[in-house]
């Protein structure tokens, strides 16, 4: 019930209660009281009494209010675990035991990787059901007494009593990312998330609950920016990290804004001939006082804030232009693949930002290959498709990186329009030395050739794995071994020496 609703309930209650003790009690009184000065007495009685009852009427109802006031204002709404306010007083409470006791307080804050991808494309209800589980999970996984929090989103916080750091904890919280993986969502039955910890201790990292949360906090920013599923304990040089992030994003925006990123291409052979088959387009970016940042540490920094989308417009539409201008698209470079986001396909404009990119082709789309991971295809399954569907029809490709990385490889194959399969280096790096790798690897070639599915490997660096990858029947592949990323000047001189 609304404020408003209960206020107006109340007021009326009282109302009708003050009618109907005026009307009947003033007739029981003449009925019973034929004196008239005792009447007037009595009536004065009668005024105390309704006094003193309405009085503790609306005690007992303003008591009421307040303790669910109260009760509401602890406790985060959905998923009924203390809110950061309250989580923060009985966390303190238990730091004052433990500065007595002599003991450690672990607080633990984990982010769920992809949650806004879920809750933007399979809906709100999907995301609190999902936030629901994963209360009831943090709930059951804790043996012992523990403090739990949800401070918001998808942010939870777990404040652990620890007479045993780091050996039991740190298992403990392993244990728990590897069940938040099995967490079913039944409205993308192929999609599973992981998230990312954040971890200090008390006294070792902070003296207070302010700074000991503020330390797992930026223990879980640096976990972040390494990626997906990753568990961090605090030091102390995260805060400088934490700071360099900030203005390196600052930067990127003013980068972005200004077109001083760059692309870089890294060709692709077949294995059975020579030449060039392709090449992959890769975005550079040449700090002015920090030099080259490396892709792995500016792209994480887009796709958290909202930047991949524009990086993607300006590589795809410099590298056609390059290419077109320099005379090389369509002849000497068969093939020009991208790597795009799920936030690529995230709204309706997705398809016409990709229709725009491409509209300076000269030729056939066939020559664009879109490369996308099956983790980012099954978070937006729905906008994946109606945008690829699209493409396909003006003959643009489509190649599922990272193959074999993912949970649904095989789901991901059958509901995508795809005519590639790309295996992630980890794979290839070992095959000389890891016999599970090599048996992996012949396995996923055998399948995409069944399939019907061209089957690139990348991050090749040795003879021992080309010669391992052409027997398997590997079609075609890129790394060092053959050429490492260039730019535009550098593709000319190496395919004119490879015409040569």
């Amino acid at each position: 019930m609304s404020p408003r609703r209960a206020a107006a309930f109340i007021a009326i209650l009282y109302v009708v209660a003050g009618v109907v003790w005026i009307r009947f009690s003033d007739q029981f009184l003449l009925s019973v009281i034929p004196d008239p000065n005792l009447l007037t007495e009595y009536q004065s009685f009668k005024g105390w009494a309704y006094v003193f009852t309405t009085g503790v009427v609306l005690y007992l109802l303003a008591k009421m209010a307040l303790d669910r006031e109260r009760r509401l204002s602890q406790r985060d709404g959905l998923t009924k675990l203390l809110n950061r306010h309250m989580f923060g007083q009985e966390l303190a409470s238990e730091l004052e035991f433990c500065a007595e006791s002599q003991q450690p307080m672990i607080v633990v804050v984990l982010n769920i990787d992809g949650f806004k991808q879920l809750n933007r494309n399979a809906g709100s209800e999907a995301g609190d059901s999902y936030l629901q589980n994963i209360a009831a999970l943090l709930r059951e996984h804790f043996q012992q007494r523990i403090i739990l929090g949800r401070f918001g989103g998808d942010e939870f916080a777990i404040a652990i009593p620890a007479s045993s750091w780091p050996g039991q904890v740190l298992a403990q919280l392993q244990h728990l990312q590897q069940r938040i993986q099995t967490q079913t969502i039944s409205e993308l039955p192929d999609t599973s998330l992981t998230a990312c910890f954040g971890i200090a201790c008390y006294p070792t990292d902070a003296p207070n609950t302010e700074l000991l949360v503020k330390a797992a906090l930026t223990a879980l920013d640096e976990a972040k920016s390494m990626g997906t599923n990753r568990l961090r304990v605090y030091k102390s040089e995260y805060g400088e990290h934490a700071s360099r992030r900030t203005k390196l994003l600052f930067d990127l925006k003013a980068a972005i804004a200004n077109r001083r990123l760059s692309v870089a291409y890294q060709p692709q052979f077949k294995l059975d001939e020579s030449g060039i088959s392709g090449v992959e387009v890769l975005a550079r970016w040449d700090h002015p006082e920090e030099g080259v940042i490396a892709p792995d540490v500016f792209i994480p920094l887009a796709e958290q804030h909202g930047l991949i989308c524009d990086i993607t417009d300006f590589i795809m539409q410099t590298a056609i232009q390059e290419l077109t201008n320099a005379d090389l698209l369509y002849r000497q470079v068969p093939r020009l693949s991208f790597n795009v986001s799920a936030a690529d396909f995230n709204n309706s404009h997705g398809t016409e930002r990709f229709l725009h990119n491409l509209a300076e082709l000269t030729g056939d789309w066939s020559v664009i290959e879109l490369e996308l991971t099956e983790t980012s295809a099954l978070l937006n399954l729905a906008g994946v498709k109606g945008v690829l569907n699209v493409l396909r029809e003006r003959g643009v490709q489509v190649s599922l990186d990272d193959f074999g990385t993912g949970y649904s490889s095989l789901s991901t194959l059958r509901l995508l329009p795809i005519q590639e399969v790309k295996i992630d280096q980890s794979f290839v790096r070992d095959l000389a030395t890891n016999a599970n790798d090599a048996r992996l690897v012949k396995t996923i070639i055998a399948m995409a050739n069944a399939l019907n599915l061209r089957v690139i490997a990348e991050g090749v660096e040795s003879q021992q794995q080309a010669h391992y990858l052409k027997q398997a029947g590997c079609d075609e592949v890129q790394g060092y071994l053959y050429a490492k990323p260039m730019n535009l000047k550098a593709l000319q001189s190496f395919i004119k020496n490879l015409s040569s």
